[in-house]
């Protein structure tokens, strides 16, 4: 009873508010001062509620709903963090059946709350606030730029909250607006959140690739640019072994800038194919996020198991044959475990050889390069068509040839 007769004043006083006032300004100007006393009287959040229900009503123009709805945002905006919260929760309850009459106050209020959340590092809930706003269904046909912002800056909350299958979701629509003509901030900033999300969801080699084209950026400073490349490093170390990771190490290693980091050393004897010791392992780890130092369902790290891959890598191209049991013992893991692995790398072709298990020995083979592989057809092709010339005009053929040494 007390309820209905609390909600019956409110009302009321809106009522008495709307009836008598001249024009629109007066109108908000009264129900400012109102709000005020519910703000400041006890059980104010239900009076709060039940203000905003007086004001939603049909009988209320929206354009007079829009500006004393717009004035209670601008009043809760100043309330201690917590408070405020609680109020937007209250307002945005409220709104969220007329969200495309009240769109500019829902975008106001969700990007306050993100803020308020953010900075209490709750990225999750700050991403959903800003999700929360129409950006594709609005009326106000926002800019690409402003679009693509949001929906970058919701991804990045998503990744410092660890949700990448969101984030990604969020980027994949950031890049259906990304032209040529976007912005270089923007495509930028596209660039490093997507290498984010790689990095996250363990897909370390193409992380490695993504940073180190950041670290090239102009438009980024030169610290900025530094710890990119050092992401670069650090993805890379951790990376599977193969042919395309070796590769990239080398491309690092040969970066200038690279030479001042504290991990130069374990990337240098990585990019010269040296078996890594536990030790060298033990020291680089500490300098791995958090994300990075995940354990696999075999019970390794991901560290120890990009290790053991880089220094079978390094074996195979030392021995041309090695027993199951030495190689185990230069892994320093069983000698069944060292066997999977190698089966592993040699079934997903990022080394070559077989294993014959009866006799429990390990045959590598060199691989060629592919780029040797081209050069190869390619004179193949060279020689065909010299053969072809021979045939239909010897003389000239003959006359060229000699000409050219050959």
């Amino acid at each position: 009873f007390k309820r209905l007769h609390a909600m019956s004043i409110i009302c009321d006083s809106v009522s008495s508010i709307i009836s008598s006032s001249s024009g629109s300004e007066e109108t908000v100007r009264n129900c400012s001062a109102l709000v005020d006393s519910i703000l400041d009287s006890p059980n104010s959040r239900q009076r709060f509620s039940e203000f905003l229900d007086a004001i939603l009503v049909d009988s209320v123009s929206v354009g007079v709903s829009r500006k004393i709805i717009s004035n209670v945002v601008s009043k809760v905006k100043c309330l201690p963090t917590e408070v405020c919260l609680t109020y937007y929760d209250i307002l945005t309850e409220a709104l969220k059946m007329r969200l495309m009459s009240f769109e500019d106050q829902v975008t106001e209020v969700n990007q306050h709350m993100a803020e308020l959340y953010e900075s209490q590092d709750n990225h999750i809930k700050a991403a959903y606030c800003l999700s929360a706003i129409p950006l594709e269904n609005s009326q106000k046909n926002y800019s690409k730029n402003f679009t693509t912002q949001m929906y970058l800056k919701i991804a990045h909350l998503f990744i410092e909250g660890r949700d990448t299958n969101q984030a990604e979701m969020y980027i994949n629509r950031a890049s259906l607006l990304i032209t040529s003509g976007t912005e270089p901030s923007i495509q930028v900033n596209y660039k490093l959140c997507y290498a984010k999300v790689l990095d996250f969801r363990k897909k370390f080699l193409e992380a490695a690739r993504r940073y180190l084209e950041l670290s090239l950026e102009t438009s980024l400073s030169a610290s900025e640019q530094t710890e990119l490349l050092s992401h670069a490093v650090l993805c890379a170390i951790i990376a599977p072994a193969g042919l395309h990771r070796s590769r990239l190490l080398s491309s690092l290693s040969k970066d200038e800038r690279s030479q001042h980091f504290i991990f130069h050393g374990m990337l240098k004897n990585m990019t010269l194919g040296h078996l890594i010791t536990n030790e060298q392992v033990q020291l680089f780890e500490k300098e791995l996020l958090e994300h990075q130092k995940a354990k696999l369902p075999n019970g390794m790290s991901i560290l120890e198991a990009a290790v053991m891959e880089h220094n079978v890598m390094a074996v195979s191209n030392i021995y041309k044959s090695i027993k199951i049991d030495n190689l185990s013992h230069l892994l320093r893991v069983p000698a069944l475990q060292a066997e999977r692995v190698v089966g592993k790398m040699i079934a997903e072709q990022r080394i070559s050889g077989h294993i014959d298990q009866i006799e429990q020995i390990v045959f590598f083979k060199v691989q060629s390069e592919p780029w040797d592989e081209h050069i190869s057809v390619i004179c193949s092709k060279v020689n065909n068509v010299i053969d072809i010339l021979s045939a239909k005009e010897p003389e000239f053929t003959k006359q060229r040839l000699q000409h050219y040494g050959c």
